[in-house]
């Protein structure tokens, strides 16, 4: 009988202790990395609603059951332990926290643990990714104390169950970690990491006391980004200024995941192509004003795995004029730009072109390779609006052609005319500027000179005789003479045989008169 009072009153007590006083979790103790003067956190999580109450940690040497340290948090569930405050942290300590209630307290279960091994870094963070060809590389921030450490990844496809993998790093003084994870190249993934420290074996013998990080957040990981598809450019010409509006394609799905965005190189001023402004723009249109010259855009794409290649848009120069009046000399005080380069066949922009944001067109015009063929443009800069004010080509020194007109050939030959056409002397033959092509016409001991213009093909050669043989030469003139000739043969037809229309219309009217007058004769004497 005196036996179940006790339990009786043992089981009341418990529950009204428990009622009035509920212990927390066990705590859990680590420090963020492995250096030795690193001090600690311990945490634990409340079980009781009540808000009065207050916590003590206490911490006590295992083997030798003395108290090393307790500490009050008061109403918080978490204690900042300096190392000093415990001394030698390679010994097995017993930790719990005790919860006071009023007048009641009570204790959280206990925990055997050597505090040096409880080592708990940050959640790793993804620096850098970058996907291609199936290979997902990663860059990840290093720990607090720079050691090597053991990773756990896992990865899904989305509504899809992880898939994990460990892999473990190496002490060494770059300052990133890395890895490479194989991955179907067109499935977009969740990924996830954590770490964990490597202790000291000899030490840290239990696995039970090695703590992961937290997980990092999830991360999606789209596609990797194409080439920007980029539409037909718009353009608009204005007073020596060509407005242009440039758009793009917006990516797939797949691939925009986490956000796209672009990275513009324009050649805002010709005398400045080195040095190219970099526009990064969530946009998929760019505006810009640029000259007559020939401007060059880039467009790279870029999202969380990596940048596409560039696409690069070139803008060509206006059409080259064939010839001009002379250059103007441009001598108003804005910031000027001068471009000049050899324009040999007449309408190829060479690879080198000349530029300066000194000279003026008289600085140079006659620095450059005679008899050859140069173009040049004048730009002007005024408030940031860019402006062409002058392109010619032009000639340091002018020459004779030293070739004459090629496929010269005769056509359309009657008793009286005939047609002479050409193939125009190449512009690097020419040696300046063309004024016209002289065609000569030689037959019956007699020569006749025609102008022709230069811009002309073909010329019709009248008033000739028939059955007879004639020679025309033809040769192109600079304002430095004329060049060689080039010469066909060829002879007229022979005067028509029979009459003409005209002759054969008199003959039938004569005839049908004839025999009208006939008809009437035989009728008369009948």
């Amino acid at each position: 009988m005196g036996m179940r009072v006790a339990v009786l009153l043992l089981v009341v007590s418990v529950s009204l202790t428990e009622a009035g006083c509920i212990p927390t979790t066990s705590p859990w103790c680590y420090k963020n990395s492995t250096l030795p003067e690193e001090d600690f956190m311990c945490k634990w999580e409340k079980r009781n609603p009540k808000e009065n109450q207050t916590h003590t940690l206490f911490i006590r040497d295992s083997e030798k059951k003395s108290l090393i340290m307790c500490a009050n948090s008061g109403d918080h569930s978490e204690k900042y332990i300096l190392l000093e405050e415990l001394g030698i942290t390679s010994i097995n300590m017993d930790i719990w926290v005790q919860t006071q209630v009023g007048n009641l307290t009570c204790n959280s279960s206990k925990i055997s643990v050597i505090l040096e091994c409880l080592v708990k870094y940050s959640a790793p963070q993804i620096t850098r990714m970058k996907r291609s060809a199936g290979t997902l590389s990663l860059k990840l921030d290093k720990p607090k104390d720079n050691k090597s450490v053991k990773y756990e990844i896992r990865w899904r496809e989305r509504s899809s169950e992880w898939q994990n993998a460990t892999f473990e790093t190496e002490d060494s003084k770059v300052i990133q970690d890395s890895y490479k994870l194989q991955l179907q190249k067109q499935t977009i993934y969740h990924i996830q990491l954590r770490r964990q420290a490597k202790l000291q074996p000899h030490l840290c013998k239990d696995s039970l006391q090695t703590l992961w990080s937290d997980w990092s957040p999830v991360v999606d990981v789209p596609l990797e980004i194409s080439l920007p598809l980029v539409r037909p450019l718009a353009e608009q010409w204005t007073n020596g200024t060509r407005h242009i509006n440039l758009t793009w394609d917006e990516p797939s799905a797949e691939e925009s995941v986490g956000g796209v965005w672009y990275k513009l190189s324009v050649n805002v001023w010709p005398c400045e192509k080195p040095k190219r402004k970099e526009k990064p723009t969530l946009d998929r249109t760019y505006k810009t004003s640029i000259t007559y010259s020939e401007a060059r855009i880039s467009i790279i794409a870029t999202n969380k795995v990596g940048s596409s290649p560039p696409r690069e848009i070139i803008i060509p120069a206006v059409k080259h004029l064939s010839n001009c009046d002379k250059p103007s000399n441009f001598t108003q005080d804005y910031q000027t730009c001068l471009e000049w380069y050899k324009l040999e066949n007449g309408e190829t922009r060479p690879s080198t072109v000349n530029s300066s944001g000194k000279n003026l067109f008289k600085d140079i015009e006659k620095g450059v390779e005679k008899f050859v063929r140069h173009y040049y443009f004048l730009h002007i800069m005024r408030k940031k609006h860019l402006q062409t004010v002058d392109m010619c080509p032009f000639y340091s020194e002018q020459g004779a052609p030293i070739k004459g007109p090629g496929n010269v050939n005769i056509s359309n030959v009657t008793h009286e005319s005939s047609v002479v056409s050409w193939l125009s002397i190449p512009v690097a033959e020419q040696r300046g500027f063309l004024l016209h092509y002289l065609i000569w016409i030689s037959g019956q001991g007699n020569t006749t000179l025609h102008e022709v213009q230069a811009n002309e093909t073909s010329f019709k050669i009248k008033n000739l005789h028939p059955g007879t043989s004639y020679t025309v030469s033809i040769a192109g003139e600079t304002m430095a003479g004329k060049g060689p000739n080039s010469t066909v043969n060829f002879e007229t037809h022979s005067e028509e045989m029979g009459l003409s229309w005209q002759d054969q219309t008199i003959l039938i009217v004569c005839v049908v008169a004839l025999l009208c007058t006939i008809i009437c004769s035989v009728a008369v004497r009948r």
